[in-house]
């Protein structure tokens, strides 16, 4: 018998504060680039046949199309800005790729001197500015992870499941 893993079907985003982004604003685009002045075409589904319009808005965290949760599909390399409802950055990747199909499940904002973020799930992988952090720079507790040193003042943290 093969053990399969269990995930959730959409991707959850967070706001700042690790909660579901409520009224969020995601935009895609060209990889390398600000995705808010190079959108590219995202689609609602895999075929790639059915055109989503940007900004993309979420609901409790999800990505949201018509008032349910959706997810999102390109068909190239991406940049990737993510916005709260008073349209604040949350998170950004300008090269999305670098996620290996994982899911954002907290992103968090270094300050400097912070060494321990709570976190719901342990994260697959972990990345501060697009940056993937080798697993000898942090270790993980109960609900935590503790950097050797604390990420930079304004640092995007994002713990990818």
């Amino acid at each position: 018998m093969t053990a399969l893993s269990v995930k959730p079907p959409f991707p959850i985003f967070a706001d700042t504060a690790g909660q579901p982004l409520e009224d969020g604003f995601i935009y895609i685009g060209v990889a390398n680039q600000d995705p808010v002045t190079n959108p590219i075409t995202v689609y609602w589904d895999a075929a790639l046949t059915i055109p989503a319009s940007q900004p993309i808005r979420t609901l409790a965290g999800y990505i949201s199309r018509a008032g349910t949760p959706a997810r999102l599909f390109a068909g190239v390399n991406y940049s990737i800005v993510v916005k709260n409802k008073n349209n604040a950055l949350v998170y950004q990747s300008l090269n999305d790729n670098a996620f290996s199909g994982g899911v954002v499940v907290l992103n968090a904002t270094g300050t400097g001197s912070q060494t321990i973020f709570a976190v719901s799930s342990i994260p697959s992988a972990i990345y501060i500015n697009g940056v993937y952090q080798n697993q000898n720079t942090y270790t993980v507790g109960a609900g935590t992870i503790t950097f050797s040193e604390a990420p930079p003042v304004n640092a995007t943290i994002e713990f990818v499941l």
